[in-house]
């Protein structure tokens, strides 16, 4: 029975299986209409007909059908709630006993929306009250979420290799949580998503350790290594030692919860966000805009929000009244017609483009009203993240304290995920550990290919 192992990323999912005749690993193509076929964006597009469309369709599907189109909210009951509470005093006419309230739960539903599109499922893992989602008229919880993602990966795995797959090595952050009862809780609803996707046999590996077993497979020197595993939604780090033909001794691991979808909301906010007049005033009076407002611009996925009666309301009279009218027009089109997942778009290209270049331009002008054209330098990009770097050198310090170890220590540092290539970061590290030399590993296969190693039954030594 073949065995395998995948990375359920927060930006991409993955998966490989490990030859042991051929001693030799493959990946396993999960989205033939993507430029590389390997790499499933981790995105669902779910329709009113409730359709599933996944990774490049459902991208381009939002794109084409959700995108330009004038959002309108209706309110909806889904249902009603019944409370008894105790009755604290009693009138002379009233009752005796407790008191029963019964009332309506209205929402309000974008009721033009072809479709919802889902980013970043697996970071709703963090969140002990997300549950799950309505989505026209349906519930789904989040394992039945991420789990139509999986069954994409394990209907594709047994196309190419012919086989049942119902054995798998999942991949996992350092920490979920930094509460043990909310990580184990991520991790129980991660294995109701395998066993809904059909998955029997389910264990689970940390992402930055299978990243570290894919690098140390082939070693021929003992080394002490850093991983420093980067990606869209948490930053994990491992210290380990390791020698040729031996499994790696774990010393640390420690997680860090930033992303790169977090640095995306800080380049948001440091250079985009005041096109869309969230530096100007909204009065003749001078008042500034709402900061509660201007948080709904840090995701793509609360922008549409802004549409909703209360926000529009405010926008349009910031419109007539403020001191920048054409940024309040520009804000008032982004949320009404949905532009906020391709500004999102075009904000995670500059950012990707900042790693090799010194400086590059946002460009958006879908139509008259939006037309934005923001030169940014890599410098720039830098200073507005300084909050995510604050976090990432504190996370430095405490694995080094956990393993009880000098950086000059540290002979080789092994990096990987998307975000691991930003300049910045690669600046911190080699200056952080003098002593070592820097391994740009398989940017989006390392852990995958570790995980892979693992389900073929590759052991490892955990102290941590």
């Amino acid at each position: 029975m073949a065995k395998i192992g995948v990375d359920f990323g927060t930006t991409h999912t993955s998966a490989a299986y490990y030859n042991s005749k051929q001693s030799k690993l493959h990946f396993i193509d999960l989205d033939t209409v993507n430029s590389d076929p390997k790499l499933l964006r981790s995105m669902l597009y779910i329709t009113r007909e409730q359709e599933t469309l996944l990774g490049r369709e459902a991208v381009e599907t939002y794109l084409r059908e959700d995108t330009g189109r004038i959002a309108r909210y209706e309110e909806k009951m889904v249902g009603t709630i019944e409370n008894t509470v105790a009755q604290t005093q009693r009138g002379p006419t009233d009752p005796g006993g407790p008191i029963h309230i019964i009332y309506d739960v209205i929402i309000e539903e974008d009721v033009s929306a072809n479709g919802r599109l889902i980013q970043s499922i697996k970071t709703g893992l963090r969140d002990p009250e997300y549950t799950g989602t309505n989505i026209f008229d349906r519930f789904y919880t989040l394992p039945e979420l991420i789990s139509l993602i999986l069954l994409q990966v394990r209907q594709q795995a047994e196309k190419e290799l012919g086989e049942k797959v119902t054995t798998v090595t999942l991949g996992r952050p350092v920490d979920f949580s930094p509460d043990p009862a909310v990580d184990k809780m991520a991790q129980e609803k991660l294995h109701q998503a395998a066993e809904l996707a059909g998955f029997k046999e389910i264990s689970f590996e940390k992402e930055p350790i299978a990243a570290a077993l894919f690098y140390t497979h082939t070693l021929t020197e003992p080394e002490t290594v850093f991983v420093f595993d980067f990606g869209g939604g948490t930053l994990d780090m491992t210290i380990m030692e390791v020698e040729p033909n031996q499994p790696p001794k774990i010393l640390a691991t420690q997680g860090v919860l930033v992303g790169g979808d977090d640095l995306d909301s800080a380049l948001m906010q440091a250079k985009v966000a005041h096109a869309f007049g969230t530096t100007s005033t909204i009065d003749r009076d001078g008042a500034p805009f709402p900061l509660e407002v201007t948080n709904l611009l840090n995701r793509w996925q609360t922008i549409p929000s802004l549409s909703r009666a209360e926000n529009l309301s405010l926008i349009r009279r910031a419109r007539q009244y403020g001191n920048n009218p054409v940024a309040f027009h520009a804000l008032e089109v982004l949320a009404k017609q949905n532009y906020g997942f391709s500004l999102f778009q075009h904000i995670e290209q500059a950012k990707r483009q900042l790693s090799s270049e010194t400086d590059t331009r946002i460009v958006m002008n879908p139509e008259e009203a939006i037309n934005l054209d923001i030169p940014i330098t890599r410098r720039e990009f830098q200073a507005g993240i300084v909050t995510q770097v604050a976090q990432v050198q504190k996370g430095l310090t405490h694995v080094l304290r956990k393993a009880e170890m000098s950086p000059e220590t540290i002979s080789t540092i092994v990096t990987t995920g998307g975000s691991s290539l930003i300049p910045i970061f690669q600046m911190i590290l080699q200056r952080k550990f003098p002593n070592a030399r820097l391994v740009q590993s398989d940017t989006f296969g390392s852990v995958t290919a570790g995980l892979a190693l693992r389900a073929s039954g590759a052991q490892i030594d955990n102290k941590s």
